[in-house]
């Protein structure tokens, strides 16, 4: 796998950040990695004008490309979050590239949203929706409708397809793949192991159940890949050597 695809969540780094380690010293710690592509989480922040620009300026310094996480969903109540406005706000203040968001409550009968949406979302900007670990957000059915909204139009609004999270909606990770491929813009990876009561567990692709060789190998190979669960230096620095020796 071409380096230049990997990205790291700074989720990677969960102990120093629930240590109080702020979120700007978590990117610098992760650059000797090697990887130059991180995906800031929003929750991991204090979201002041101060600390985005912080961000921007190391990210000019260190020539960072910034993927945005944002635990928020994109429907509340069947309407468009008007904090999406916030946030294409914060993205451009950080230099981001790439906003992440949950689908939500979608009206599969209301298309009336899809202008206004890709009005305000920048060309610079890509505006993705994920599966987490809700049925309400990962429904297959609901996010193929979503995307169908924007067949025939130039700008869209992509998939971010987390392999490690199918499992906990009791869904297949493969037949959700193979359904939203050509909606896919970006690829979380992680695996899971099953606790003593069949409950799923977030663990590093390489100790998991996922099949994530034969998921990787069913994508673009341009498309980028973000590591997207807790570990150590030494686990991870080893997670990206083993995708690297990869041919993905």
């Amino acid at each position: 796998m071409n380096s230049n695809r990997l990205v790291l969540n700074t989720l990677v780094k969960q102990s120093e950040h629930n240590s109080g380690i702020a979120q700007d010293k978590l990117v610098t710690e992760l650059l000797d990695s090697g990887v130059s592509n991180i995906e800031l989480r929003r929750e991991y922040g204090n979201s002041t004008i101060s600390e985005f620009d912080r961000l921007s300026k190391f990210r000019m310094k260190k020539r960072i490309n910034y993927f945005y996480s944002i635990p928020d969903d994109l429907f509340i109540n069947k309407h468009l979050n008007l904090n999406i406005l916030q946030y294409v706000s914060e993205a451009q203040r950080l230099g981001a590239s790439y906003i992440k968001m949950n689908l939500g409550d979608f009206d599969e009968s209301n298309d009336t949203f899809i202008d206004y949406l890709l009005t305000i979302i920048p060309s610079g900007i890509q505006l993705n929706v994920e599966n987490d670990q809700t049925e309400s957000n990962s429904d297959i059915e609901k996010l193929s409708l979503f995307f169908e909204k924007f067949e025939g139009r130039n700008q869209k609004v992509g998939f971010v397809n987390d392999l490690g999270n199918w499992i906990f909606t009791d869904q297949d990770a493969i037949t959700a793949t193979n359904r939203l491929l050509k909606y896919t813009r970006f690829v979380h990876l992680k695996g899971y192991v099953l606790d003593q009561d069949n409950k799923p567990k977030t663990v590093s692709f390489v100790d998991g159940k996922l099949n994530w060789r034969l998921l990787l190998e069913k994508f673009s190979k341009d498309l980028p890949i973000a590591l997207e669960y807790p570990a150590d230096d030494v686990s991870l620095q080893a997670d990206i050597q083993t995708l690297i020796s990869e041919d993905l």
